[in-house]
């Protein structure tokens, strides 16, 4: 019976945290610049140089904008129509799971009706590092921001497929360029 009890509570708990993990997009974008003018990119390095990542993510994270950029039909360049710029913004989360336990219902001023299955059990806490990922695009020539994407909900303290994580994440945040493409869906 108690067995029973602490799995339904660890299922509980990884259904929560499996609906915590996933990645929220948005984007926003100038709409007086016409993008259609953007063919290639590069990095803007004084960006590059403050991402507070270690150096590895850092790596998998601009070879992740890389690979989508190019699948985008972008060219690097060393003289870019654009620059890509890159931020993570880091905070403490705490997630807290409770047993669950409503109190009995039925007769009897809580006797009665009332789950074995419920009640009992602990708190369970989850803490970790949540990860907001920020991509801009910039104009050099005109030196304006003209596309800001961002995705939060990122674990940065999961080493569990991290490259994949973030390899997902990127693709999610720049599937939203170019904004005329969400709107045509």
């Amino acid at each position: 019976m108690k067995t029973i009890k602490n799995l339904l509570m660890l299922f509980t708990v990884v259904i929560a945290l499996a609906g915590c993990s996933s990645l929220r997009t948005a984007s926003d974008y100038d709409k007086n610049v016409d993008l259609n003018g953007y063919k290639t990119y590069n990095f803007y390095d004084k960006g590059m140089a403050r991402i507070k990542l270690n150096n590895l993510d850092k790596r998998r994270l601009i070879a992740a904008v890389e690979t989508q950029m190019n699948a985008k039909g972008f060219t690097k360049s060393d003289k870019p129509d654009l620059l890509v710029n890159l931020f993570v913004v880091a905070r403490e989360k705490t997630d807290v799971y409770g047993p669950g336990y409503y109190g009995g219902w039925g007769w009897g001023g809580g006797w009665g009706w009332r789950s074995p299955y419920w009640g009992g059990g602990g708190t369970y806490v989850n803490q970790y590092i949540e990860g907001t990922i920020i991509i801009d695009f910039l104009d050099p020539n005109k030196k304006i921001l003209f596309w800001h994407g961002q995705g939060s909900g990122f674990n940065l303290d999961s080493f569990t497929k991290r490259e994949e994580r973030l390899n997902t994440g990127v693709k999610e945040i720049l599937a939203q360029y170019p904004p005329n493409a969400i709107a045509a869906k």
